[in-house]
This record gives C-alpha cells, sequence and structure tokens, in this order.
C-alpha cells in the first residue's frame, strides 16, 4: 500500500482484497474521489459478507454438523484404543508375573472410558446442533458483520502523514472532509 488515497484499506480484507484494489484503482482512473470509493466498497464488502455469512449458516454449518459426527466418532474410538493400551500392557505386564494388577490400572481404563464416552455423547448429539444455525434471523448475522466491522476497524492501520497509523473509519472520515472542504 503506498498512499491512503490510492489504496482503499478495505483492499486488504481477505480473499476479496485483490479485486477490491482492482476495482478501487478502476474507480480512481475515473476520478471518484477516494471516500466514496471506500464508501462503496465497504457496502460492497458488507452485501457479499452478509450474504457467505447466511449461506455458512444455512447450508455449510448444518451440513458440516452432520458430516463430521462419524469422523470425530471415529478419532474418538482410536483415542480411545491409544489411551487403553496403557491399561493393557500394564494389566498383561502384572499378568505374566502370576500377579492381579493394582487397582489404579483400572481406575485408569474406568477414567478413560467414562471420559471418552462422555465426548463421544457430546458428539453425538452436539454436532448436528450445528443445524440450529439454520434458523439464525438476520439481525444476528447483522450483528455479526457489525462486530466483524468493528474488530476491522480497530485492528487496521492505514498509513497516514498526521500519525504512525489511523483507523480506517478515521481515514475515510479525513477523506470525506477534506473532500468537502474543497467543494
Amino acid at each position: 500500500m503506498t498512499t491512503g488515497e490510492v489504496v482503499n484499506p478495505v483492499a486488504d480484507v481477505p480473499l476479496v482484497g485483490g479485486l477490491l484494489a482492482v476495482l478501487d484503482e478502476f474507480a480512481a482512473g475515473l476520478g471518484v474521489p477516494f471516500w466514496l470509493r471506500a464508501l462503496a466498497e465497504c457496502a460492497l464488502v458488507a452485501v457479499v459478507g452478509f450474504a457467505v455469512l447466511r449461506l455458512v449458516a444455512t447450508r455449510v454449518l448444518p451440513w458440516v454438523g452432520e458430516a463430521l459426527v462419524r469422523p470425530v466418532v471415529l478419532v474418538t474410538a482410536a483415542v480411545r484404543a491409544l489411551l487403553l493400551l496403557v491399561d493393557l500392557g500394564i494389566s498383561r505386564a502384572v499378568r505374566r508375573f502370576g500377579r492381579v494388577p493394582p487397582e489404579p490400572v483400572y481406575a485408569y481404563g474406568t477414567a478413560v472410558m467414562a471420559v471418552l464416552d462422555v465426548v463421544e455423547g457430546f458428539v453425538r448429539a452436539g454436532l448436528p446442533k450445528l443445524a440450529i444455525a439454520r434458523a439464525a434471523p438476520r439481525w444476528l448475522l447483522v450483528g455479526a458483520m457489525v462486530m466483524a466491522f468493528l474488530a476491522w476497524n480497530g485492528n487496521e492501520c492505514v498509513p497516514s502523514a498526521d500519525t504512525a497509523c489511523v483507523s480506517p473509519v478515521n481515514h475515510w472520515t479525513t477523506s470525506f472532509e477534506a473532500w468537502v472542504g474543497t467543494r
């Protein structure tokens, strides 16, 4: 990024930043003021972001919730088998000497089984509940978009002539005030 007037800070948005940079350069070539380019690009990002968020909430999350149950249960079974190898190894070694395994070995095995049964139950019951995202109201999605915007604005740094760093909204308002001052 060279100067704030050349490249819009929205151009740093992941996935769409390159397209926005090209759009910004094209609009700048047409003589569109920076503040208007920035406003239009923010609106475009908001509309596309909302559409993607809605798609994720209504299609992707419910599908992921159902699709992940079996693989996660298989991973849980593999972890269970690995953790119980300790129990098996100690029990076999102790039995070779004709002794009964100590009680902590049995307690370990019982604890492993109990914890992983709870995890498996949570996975089988919890992951399909992601389908509830399908019923998310639009205001909740808009709220998520606003929170994402506020987080982005608070963390993004735009080089400025006055200070080392300003937020994109401060940069936009400064550009708008400068444009109004020239009219």
